[in-house]
């Protein structure tokens, strides 16, 4: 839970301070005043949390953690269905990133407000699946005239050995027989 907590603090502080404050506020700011500013944000936050805290001894969240893992699904399904989408389709367009930065919240609120059975994992991974797709229908309707084509570090060694795709693949195979197992 701390480590949750932490994580979040640090990801909202930074987010905060550095793309919002720097980018859109301030742009010629001190590496200290935005240190101090991050710090600043950060303790707010924890206000904030603190003034929220007794509001999850609510029954319905099942505690803190289980909260923490619920309201991240506002935001990863669509941020990695952006990263994943844009990695592995060349010729997706910025348009199909901000729509599944935009859908993604509100397709896991409107999941979280009408389907309140469904456990939040299967919320999110429908999620995912639906702002992957608008991102197809969005990339098949406009799609960049030329691919982007990513960098490669001619310096790096990226091969995989067999240990390691053996690992993965049993990683792979006990989520998926958890899965099974516990759905």
């Amino acid at each position: 839970v701390i480590s949750s907590l932490a994580s979040m603090l640090n990801s909202a502080s930074t987010i905060f301070t550095m793309d919002l404050y720097n980018r859109m506020l301030d742009r010629k700011a001190s590496q200290s005043r935005l240190l101090l500013l991050g710090r600043a944000t950060t303790a707010a936050f924890v206000v904030v949390g603190c003034l929220l805290a007794p509001k999850l001894a609510d029954p319905r969240f099942g505690g803190v953690f289980n909260y923490i893992q619920q309201f991240q699904g506002y935001i990863w399904p669509g941020v990695v269905a952006a990263f994943l989408f844009g990695m592995v389709v060349p010729k997706a367009p910025g348009a199909a990133g901000v729509a599944a930065l935009i859908c993604g919240p509100v397709i896991y609120g409107l999941f979280q407000a009408f389907s309140q059975k469904l456990h939040f994992l299967i919320q999110v991974a429908l999620t995912f699946g639906i702002v992957v797709a608008i991102m197809a229908s969005i990339t098949f309707l406009r799609p960049l005239e030329t691919p982007k084509v990513l960098p490669v570090r001619e310096d790096l060694d990226t091969r995989t050995t067999p240990e390691v795709k053996i690992a993965a693949a049993a990683v792979l195979a006990a989520v998926a027989v958890f899965y099974v197992i516990f759905w």
